[in-house]
């Protein structure tokens, strides 16, 4: 019961880690990790791994729930897929459940030391592979133990290294920073050895079938455990802003002067500046630009033919319209994908009449953010919304 209940609790935490997903900035992933562990182990039974019994359960036993703790070095070789070289230790204890038998309570410590392949779940099946900050992952392995009987009913007689032990855990992990996680994890190792419990299992009994041996029974023990571990690695500097200039006019060769009559005095013509310079549009659409999108839709239409208006109605004013995103992905990617939507506001005004000579775009990338959403500060959906936005104002760049 008590194997139960920890193995539900894992469950039931795996689980809500599949729909609690959140992003933080899409960097390499960091290479090596270190990490240690304590938690509660018990003694799980016996099976008999023999064919033509296999997986037959028998357990004799009151468990106790023990202390245990461990360590790990891992080494990430994708946000997917990462090879862990992992120890733990616990001291395994239990009494006889039967009256009928004189059997002494066993204590028996154990030393695992494991090789595993760790999982990354979620990133195993999302399309996107990035460094979450909660994701749940599995684990299996190859390893093997060692077992000092402290007090057993049948000794092992010299006999402490045990190979194969085969383990296989699952847990969610917590990013608290940028270099610290949060494990909480379960792990049920098979051992191949039918003395975890003190007691050599009786070749007679009613488990086991002619041709069985003592190597067709493997030992389980679950451990259920809480660590931190420390990954290195430093933070991605962002790509510096460009700013694309516009082209300079090529100017031909001057011309010859000839002699001209001088001209008569034209009286002086005073430029009166057009109401509408300096008016200020915001380009939405639905909330601003959606996240990774630079396509307009149709909510973008009112403000946008505001503008359009505005320029048809004053031919000597020009439009300069600056793009942005949010924080969220690496500083190049995010100025591309500035320079893109500023693209699409700008072939929309073309596309309603207003000359390209007109039109000047600039590319801010995630350098202006409207509110305090910058790279590892928690924010809402709306509030990163807020920031992927085009903004457009008129201005005089010359008097006709």
């Amino acid at each position: 019961m008590k194997k139960l209940s920890f193995s539900i609790v894992v469950l039931l935490m795996c689980y809500v880690s599949t729909f609690a997903q959140d992003k933080v900035e899409s960097e390499p992933f960091r290479n090596w990790e270190i990490g240690i562990n304590g938690g509660i182990a018990n003694f799980t039974g016996e099976y008999n791994m023999f064919k033509d019994a296999r997986f037959n359960h028998f357990n004799h036993w009151n468990s106790d729930m023990n202390v245990g703790f461990g360590a790990l070095l891992k080494r990430n070789f994708s946000h997917v897929f990462a090879v862990e070289a992992a120890w733990n230790y616990s001291t395994l204890t239990g009494s006889w459940k039967f009256d009928n038998r004189a059997m002494p309570d066993f204590k028996t410590r154990v030393n695992e030391f494991d090789v595993n392949t760790v999982w990354n779940i979620n990133n195993l099946f999302s399309k996107n592979k990035f460094e979450r900050k909660i994701y749940w992952y599995a684990k299996i392995g190859f390893g093997v133990s060692h077992i000092n009987d402290i007090v057993s009913a049948t000794p092992l007689n010299g006999q402490h290294w045990k190979v194969p032990v085969i383990p296989l855990g699952t847990g969610v992990a917590f990013r608290l920073n940028e270099n610290l996680k949060l494990n909480i994890g379960t792990q049920w190792s098979w051992i191949n050895t039918d003395r975890l419990d003190g007691r050599r299992t009786d070749m007679t009994s009613g488990n086991i079938k002619p041709g069985n041996t003592e190597s067709d029974i493997m030992g389980t023990k679950l451990y259920t455990h809480v660590g931190l571990s420390y990954t290195f690695g430093r933070k991605k500097k962002p790509a510096p802003v460009v700013v694309i200039p516009e082209p300079a006019p090529i100017s031909e060769p001057a011309p010859e002067p000839k002699p001209v009559p001088k001209p008569e005095p034209v009286p002086e013509v005073i430029f009166v500046q057009p109401a509408v310079v300096g008016n200020t549009y915001n380009i939405l659409f639905g909330l601003n630009f959606g996240f990774d999108k630079y396509n307009l839709d149709g909510k973008s239409s009112t403000e946008l033919d505001r503008l359009v208006k505005d320029l048809t109605d004053n031919p000597t004013v020009n439009v300069e319209i600056t793009a942005h995103t949010d924080s969220r992905g690496a500083a190049a990617y995010n100025l591309t994908l500035s320079e893109k939507r500023g693209k699409s506001v700008k072939d929309y005004l073309i596309g309603k009449g207003i000359s390209a000579s007109r039109i000047k775009v600039e590319a801010m990338g995630e350098t202006k953010l409207t509110n305090k959403c910058a790279d590892g500060v928690p924010c809402t959906k709306a509030e990163h919304a807020a920031n992927r936005r085009a903004e457009a104002t008129i201005v005089v760049w010359k008097k006709n």
